[in-house]
């Protein structure tokens, strides 16, 4: 069926800006200040041109505008609007302090002309940014505007005002209402909700908040530091902890730019004013390295006796330990060293995690890579109620990320209830709560976790076997600080005899970061078993193999298609199972395709889809090593037909071809049927996959004669 194409009326726009100021003027009401409340006011008196050329202005990220820049089909009166504009105060002639918005405008070669014609000596070869400020220092406003700029240049107005209003409706910074096209034209899914609460409980609340995101922005872009320094007694108040928040993270990056500029003090100072950990820790340590070691020591402790949170414990500890308790190596460093060693084959290099569940299977785990997809999907299925169905969920329809999380007040408002769910979940009770979910709800977009096939398996298995005391303790640590504690959980979950074990995996090189063993220092203090597994990496002369082969309609995945698979599985020199199917690629095999393998559209007609052999193929490959010639070919169709089921294809692999260059160097060719003559390997019926598949083992063989040191 063909896709329909929805097509926006010219003026929406405006349909969407009057859309998004009815909003907010019924949700807000007379909260509005009197900025807001006039503008809003004197916008509703503008005509309808006037009011489509400042909202088209409003949208685009240029700060100056010629009448050129605006000549709209849809707009029917330009000169009209824009005199009205003018009038009204909505905008203004270009002033000195537009100067450097001016060059930022201007596209790099026009600056560079600019810049010559003024007798500036640049480089081409300049950064745009360079080239600004270069010209900005360099050619005076006088010159500039008098030469380049024409008399009708004009600058919006009411900027700072409507972007406080975009953050009152979106409770994020936003330059344009793009969403609300992407809405309409199907690109962006809303929820349509009974009824939304307010995003901010005041006026003063709201503007601190806006305040303090700008200016993360601001300082980020490399702006405003000086000004935002020298004004830190004049900042506004912040009246709710997410607010608090955002004010400790400014002074922490004000910190960080002065550490930069090698200004110890003043990075010391604004890292005093912020309550961010990652503020005490910086101090900590540039207090060390200035040498007031007592100060310090007398810190770390105040940390240890109360520490905010499990990461300001380690690192307290951990540096308390270092600095003063005589222990040479950190918490970090002992806990990789005393960790459980694995060894894997040489070849899930750069895929510890994988090598890992291969280990762990045999050991008779039931192993999974859950990492972050287990407990913030636990934590949705549980509490999905109180944070997405209630009317204090959402302040608006493109919310998708429950307010009362963003406030970190959802374990005050439903206390009552995670109460009594926790309660549930003790007892043992907790699958009845994700049913219930994903009974009602499954599929459904939300703002913490995407669903994926085997959640409900993975849930069941996982409470089956959970104790359900330690389940509740770490549901209820969420519910108190949601984005606190939603990454950094172990990588493995195994599950054996009843027993459930979390494990974070390290490879070569790998360290372990302070959220993660804050992670599983939670897991342990809950009552689960939690551990650190190191992995080693050798030859495995045990090793299973499946070497592959597939013929396919062309030579390029997605667009073209798998039409055979035939695979070898190899261990210890000797073929211990074989796997082949023809499969119906779901389009026409080329007639060229046809002539080099053999297989027409008559001989897969009947043949299975690759969807009906996607799992018995998966279980064929499980815990193998992925070989074949020219291996990335191969892969390649194979991870392309999974992906369109929606599913992953995960395998180490192992390149014939590769493999043989390396080990037998010289030959005049690594073709597959070259190889096959120079080393007299039998290989019949050429370009079809088993047979393709049973003479690349062969090769295998004599690679792992090489690499392994083993007789085939």
């Amino acid at each position: 069926m063909s896709r329909e194409f929805i097509t926006l009326p010219p003026l929406y726009y405006r349909d969407h800006f009057v859309e998004m100021v009815g909003f907010i003027t019924s949700m807000y009401g007379a909260m509005l200040g009197e900025e807001e409340q006039a503008f809003i006011s004197a916008f509703g008196e503008l005509d309808e041109w006037a009011q489509c050329l400042y909202i088209r202005m409003s949208n685009r990220k240029k700060a100056v505008f010629s009448p050129r820049d605006l000549a709209y089909q849809e707009i029917g009166d330009l000169w009209g609007g824009l005199n009205q504009l003018r009038e009204r105060g909505f905008v203004r002639d270009i002033e000195e302090c537009d100067y450097r918005a001016c060059l930022d405008d201007r596209a790099k070669p026009d600056l560079l002309a600019l810049a010559k014609d003024n007798g500036l000596d640049v480089k081409s070869g300049w950064s745009k940014p360079k080239l600004v400020d270069f010209v900005y220092r360099h050619l005076a406003w006088a010159d500039f505007s008098a030469g380049f700029l024409r008399s009708d240049h004009i600058v919006p107005r009411h900027k700072d005002t409507l972007g406080f209003l975009l953050y009152l409706y979106f409770g994020r910074l936003s330059d344009n209402m793009t969403s609300f096209a992407l809405r309409d034209l199907g690109v962006v899914s809303v929820k349509n909700r009974d009824s939304y609460q307010a995003r901010f409980d005041s006026l003063t609340e709201a503007r601190a908040g806006y305040f303090y995101t700008r200016h993360l922005r601001d300082l980020k872009n490399g702006t405003v530091m000086a000004a935002l320094a020298d004004s830190v007694d004049t900042w506004p108040q912040p009246a709710t902890q997410s607010t608090i928040d955002l004010r400790d993270a400014l002074l922490h990056q004000l910190g960080l730019a002065c550490e930069k500029r090698r200004d110890t003090q003043a990075a010391l100072a604004f890292y005093a004013r912020s309550g961010a950990f990652e503020s005490h820790e910086r101090s900590v340590r540039l207090l060390y390295n200035l040498g007031a070691a007592e100060e310090v020591k007398a810190r770390l402790e105040a940390m240890l006796q109360n520490p905010a949170h499990d990461e300001e414990y380690i690192f307290a500890s951990d540096f308390y330990a270092r600095k003063f308790g005589q222990q040479r190596i950190g918490v970090f460093t002992h806990l990789l060293r005393s960790a459980e060693v694995l060894e894997v084959d040489e070849l899930f290099r750069g895929d510890a995690e994988y090598g890992a569940m291969q280990a762990y299977r045999q050991q008779g785990w039931a192993c999974h890579h859950t990492e972050n997809g287990l407990w913030p999907v636990l934590f949705g299925l549980v509490f999905w109620d109180e944070l997405f169905e209630s009317e204090a969920s959402f302040a608006s329809e493109f919310d998708y990320r429950p307010q009362t999380l963003k406030d970190r007040n959802f374990h005050t408002r439903f206390a009552t209830e995670i109460t009594a769910k926790l309660s549930q979940v003790r007892a043992g009770d907790g699958m009845d709560l994700v049913r219930a979910t994903i009974a009602g709800h499954a599929g459904e977009n939300n703002g913490l976790f995407y669903w994926f096939n085997g959640l409900d398996a993975l849930m069941t298995q996982f409470l089956a076997v959970a104790p359900p005391e330690a389940t509740a303790i770490l549901l209820g640590k969420m519910a108190e600080n949601y984005y606190a504690l939603r990454d950094g959980f172990p990588d493995l979950m195994l599950m054996r005899d009843g027993q459930v074990r979390f494990v974070e995996i390290k490879g070569e090189g790998d360290q372990v970061r302070r959220h993660q063993l804050a992670r599983l220092n939670l897991l342990r203090t809950a009552g689960f078993e939690a551990d650190i597994c190191r992995v080693n990496y050798r030859t495995d002369p045990d090793q299973v193999y499946v070497v592959v082969d597939v013929e396919t309609t062309g030579g390029r995945p997605p667009n073209d298609r798998v039409t055979e698979i035939g695979a070898v599985k190899i261990q210890r020199g000797e073929v211990i199972g074989e796997w082949s199917s023809l499969i119906n690629p779901e389009k026409r095999i080329p007639h060229f395709i046809t002539q080099l393998t053999g297989i027409s559209n008559d001989m897969v007609r009947d043949a299975p889809t690759f969807a009906d052999i996607a799992d018995d193929f998966a279980d064929f490959m499980e815990g193998a090593i992925f070989v074949a010639h020219n291996v990335a070919f191969d892969h390649g169709f194979i991870a392309s037909e999974f992906r369109r089921l929606e599913r992953r294809f995960r395998h180490p692999k192992l390149c014939t071809c590769a493999s043989m260059r390396r080990h037998y160097p010289g030959l005049t060719s690594y073709g597959l049927a070259n190889l096959c003559r120079e080393f007299n390997i039998d290989l019949k019926t050429h370009h079809r996959a088993l047979a393709d598949a049973r003479a690349a083992a062969e090769l295998l063989n004599l690679v792992n004669e090489k690499r392994l040191g083993i007789c085939a």
